[in-house]
């Protein structure tokens, strides 16, 4: 079960975001040259429903999951800029998870029955249900193809072998267990947010060889093992990353990224990125750096995000419902980004559309550099209230009861 931390302050801040917007219209009617964006600048789909959960195929094909009542998953084939399938799940979807052969999994519930949907490649809905405990559950998938369930309330995770529709084993982690990532080798990684833990199981044990500590008041979250084996945790609370090297028992170092981190994908170069959920930013981490070398703007609240294989990776912007893809290859929901400059967030409260899936130009990143005039007065205030309102939250925070709601 996702922590996430509320925004008192989400009213007046949409509010400055759009005194931001038109700030930035009155400033492009004033400009006198501008820089456009760059066929680098990350790229903005909007989304019909809720998208949470988020999963690549080993054929490129991306899902996405719609956390809702009617549930479902929208299926993207490589190169398309719409679903080419809607697949039907149980009722609020959270966690997908990828097979090696393509057989999808998805963590759902039927009234109060907690279940694992079983989707074969290329069927439009779940043909097999395993049942499991009441509660949330995070689904990744081994190498080799083991289906783990990570169990907060039961602090544990199980274990499902490839093909199999039941437990083969069930092992005890820490205190509040939430996210895993499993390495080339076949090591699981636990992170035990409200312990501040890293549980280590090696490949097919019945049980943890030795846990790591990364912070008790640090929240750790999301966890992923890059391809050398080096592990990365994202810590909620303390704005950082905790790296955990080859073999190592305990933190080799850490790298501050931007505030309430959440998730964090370690891409097939070794290429770290982090969803900064209160920035609306993603860090990017070169293999082995000390430091993020670059920060990409985002839609709003950023969370789970996956690398399709073609070079890109995509976010998932849950209060924004939209996708942001960077560095975007040939493959994937992946279309040119608009001419005009709206915001994101403003699409999607405008409400869907019949189904289609609609890519907007990011305004965080196409702002015009040089203009003259009161647009550039008018934006400068904006923007400065939106920065106020940010730390006004943040301060909040950080002088009384952390607010964290479940997601």
């Amino acid at each position: 079960m996702t922590l996430k931390p509320s925004r008192p302050f989400a009213m007046p801040l949409m509010a400055a975001r759009r005194a931001l917007l038109a700030g930035a219209v009155l400033l492009l009617a004033t400009a006198v040259a501008a820089v456009p964006a760059s066929a680098a600048d990350p790229k903005v789909i909007a989304v019909v429903g809720q998208p949470l959960a988020v999963a690549s195929g080993p054929d490129g094909t991306l899902y996405v999951s719609d956390y809702g009542w009617a549930g479902g998953v929208s299926a993207y084939r490589p190169g398309e800029t719409a679903p080419s399938r809607t697949i039907r799940t149980g009722h609020f979807p959270t966690s997908l998870a990828v097979t090696p052969d393509g057989t999808l999994y998805v963590a759902q519930s039927s009234d109060a029955q907690s279940e694992i949907g079983v989707v074969a490649p290329g069927a439009n809905e779940v043909s097999l249900v395993m049942k499991v405990s009441r509660g949330t559950h995070w689904l990744t998938v081994g190498p080799e193809g083991s289906l783990y369930v990570v169990n907060p309330d039961e602090n544990s995770v199980s274990v499902v072998k490839p093909g199999d529709a039941w437990v083969s084993r069930t092992i005890q982690a820490g205190r509040y267990p939430v996210k895993l990532a499993v390495a080339r080798d076949g090591t699981a990684y636990a992170t035990n947010q409200l312990a501040g833990t890293v549980t280590v199981i090696p490949a097919g044990a019945p049980s943890p060889s030795h846990t790591i500590d990364v912070g008790a008041k640090a929240n750790p979250h999301g966890i992923a093992a890059a391809p050398d084996g080096t592990v990365y945790v994202a810590n909620i609370l303390t704005n950082d990353v905790a790296v955990i090297e080859p073999g190592g028992t305990t933190v080799a170092r850490r790298i501050p990224v931007g505030e309430a981190p959440q998730e964090v994908l370690a891409a097939a170069d070794g290429t770290v990125y982090v969803t900064n959920s209160l920035d609306d930013t993603v860090s990017v981490i070169p293999a082995g750096a000390a430091a993020a070398t670059e920060t990409l703007a985002t839609g709003d609240d950023p969370g789970r995000l996956v690398e399709p294989g073609d070079g890109s990776v995509v976010v998932v912007n849950r209060r924004g419902k939209s996708l942001t893809v960077l560095d975007g290859g040939s493959a994937g929901p992946v279309a040119a980004p608009a001419t005009g400059g709206e915001e994101p967030a403003e699409a999607a409260d405008g409400g869907g559309s019949d189904g289609a899936v609609i890519a907007k130009g990011s305004f965080d990143v196409a702002l015009p550099a040089v203009a003259v005039g009161a647009g550039a007065l008018f934006l400068a205030s904006a923007a400065f209230l939106v920065v106020l309102l940010r730390r006004r939250g943040k301060a909040t925070g950080a002088n009384g009861p952390v607010a964290w709601t479940l997601e």
